[in-house]
């Protein structure tokens, strides 16, 4: 079993914002999907990086092994390596998130990460079966969370991923990256990422609603049931930091909207989960949401 890496000497220096671009999540024409059933060949998918391991997921560009000796192995060409520094942050906050052992760069593209793993099912899974009392309950215990990330501002009020480089925001289909950012109105320069051919009166009211007051705090990205682990009716885990990072006080909550979960009830827990709501922004955000690319 590895050591963690050696922590980094302070944050990099922030250069000029960066043009934002979108990062594929697959390449492999339509065509090849249908003919295929709609699933990716075996070629396209990650492999497993230890032999006689159990693939707990796996989808296009990662995969996630449980070993024999109870870790876990998340690799693949959409992991990037930021995400242990986002692991470290949560840990010295005392989250409920897996402890880093060990990770590199992988040959090509990509990253692999190896850590402990946290027993118990998603939320997702064990949600259907849950009395409302239970859900609320859950809901609760997700709210002290999300009040610790909140109380960790940006040491230097820059918006950026935990290791220093460039957010990573995650829409419908796509993940894209700019920064980091000196400032929110560079900030919202990135997040007004929307076709060009969007009429002008709609591209100039939308910006105008864009706020620049806003406290930087630390910000998971993707609070969905899947990515909750539950253990007895309590929370064991929290994973997937991959777009966590510095973020306007209000990412947390417009985007726990934006993210995908197959039960609508989980959105009507929004004021348990979230001590401060952001109303304004809310509306502002999906708003916007309509003309952005996906």
């Amino acid at each position: 079993m590895g050591t963690s890496p050696p922590p980094t000497s302070g944050d990099p220096p922030v250069p000029p914002p960066a043009a934002s671009k979108r990062v594929p999540r697959n390449s492999l024409p339509l065509a090849a999907l249908l003919k295929n059933g709609g699933k990716y060949p075996p070629e396209y998918m990650a492999q497993p990086q230890k032999p006689n391991s159990t693939i707990i997921h796996q989808m296009r560009g990662r995969i996630v092994e449980l070993c024999d000796d109870n870790t876990v192995i998340k690799s693949g060409e959409n992991i990037e390596i930021d995400e242990i520094h986002a692991l470290r942050v949560a840990k010295e906050l005392q989250l409920p998130v897996p402890e880093v052992y060990e990770a590199h760069l992988l040959p090509t593209k990509g990253a692999s990460i190896h850590m402990s793993y946290i027993p118990g099912e998603t939320l997702e899974t064990v949600w259907p079966t849950m009395t409302p009392d239970q859900k609320q309950d859950i809901a609760l215990q997700l709210r002290a969370i999300v009040d610790k990330m909140r109380s960790l501002p940006s040491d230097d009020g820059t918006f950026r991923s935990c290791g220093g480089g460039m957010v990573r925001d995650m829409r419908s289909y796509n993940i894209f990256t700019g920064g980091p950012f000196s400032d929110e109105k560079s900030f919202n320069d990135f997040v007004m990422d929307i076709p060009k051919s969007t009429p002008k009166a709609i591209r100039e009211g939308l910006k105008a609603r864009l706020l620049c007051n806003h406290r930087v705090v630390f910000t998971h990205g993707d609070l969905s049931p899947r990515n909750i682990i539950v253990k007895e009716n309590k929370i064991t885990g929290l994973i997937d930091w991959e777009v966590a990072g510095w973020f306007p006080e209000y990412w947390e909550y417009v985007k726990f909207f934006q993210r995908p979960c197959q039960y609508n009830d989980w959105y009507n827990y929004e004021s348990d989960i979230f001590s401060q709501p952001y109303p304004v922004d809310l509306v502002n955000y999906q708003g916007l949401s309509h003309w952005l690319r996906p």
